[in-house]
């Protein structure tokens, strides 16, 4: 009698773990394209502990919906669009990422520009040259600043943000 009411807990007990685990997973994303340049914005945060140490880095971009699908016309300088339709009303045009393991930096002048020398725009992503995390956000950054198209995977999270999970088509 008390190994089926060992079995009826474990089957129960795999049966949460099951439903917890598809209740927490992400909702699935969709590719949206995007040209840097024009208005397109880049804020970055990071967290910090009480100690003041530096934690986590989250990164949102502002950007406008353009009035054509992807998938007819890249979209122009500033604006993003889903490949297989425009924008609907009130979804938003900004979005976000965030990573513990991404540090990076613009080197700024007085007059508030990026430093560009022969390469482009001067950033500072630490581990672009070793993480493939650290490449994707440089890359996206470099379009941004650049004019140039770029993919992100997106979900819409409640209709404030939409989520970046995954950079590229």
């Amino acid at each position: 009698m008390n190994w089926k009411l060992g079995l009826a807990a474990a089957s129960m007990a795999a049966g949460m773990t099951v439903a917890a685990t598809t209740a927490s997973a992400e909702p699935p994303s969709y590719p949206l394209l995007c040209r840097g340049g024009g208005n397109m914005k880049i804020m970055v945060n990071h967290d910090v502990d009480g100690a003041g140490r530096p934690g986590a880095t989250a990164m949102t971009i502002f950007f406008k919906s353009a009035g054509i699908a992807g998938g007819v016309m890249a979209p122009p300088p500033g604006h993003c669009v889903w490949m297989d339709r425009t924008f609907r009303p009130g979804e938003p045009e900004n979005m976000w990422i965030r990573s513990s393991n991404i540090e990076f930096a613009f080197q700024v002048t007085g007059n508030g520009r990026v430093v560009n020398d022969g390469t482009g725009p001067r950033l500072n992503v630490e581990g672009a040259h070793i993480s493939p995390e650290a490449q994707a956000w440089d890359s996206v950054v470099r379009a941004v600043m650049t004019g140039n198209l770029f993919t992100v995977q997106v979900y819409n999270e409640s209709g404030r943000t939409m989520v970046i999970t995954r950079v590229g088509p």
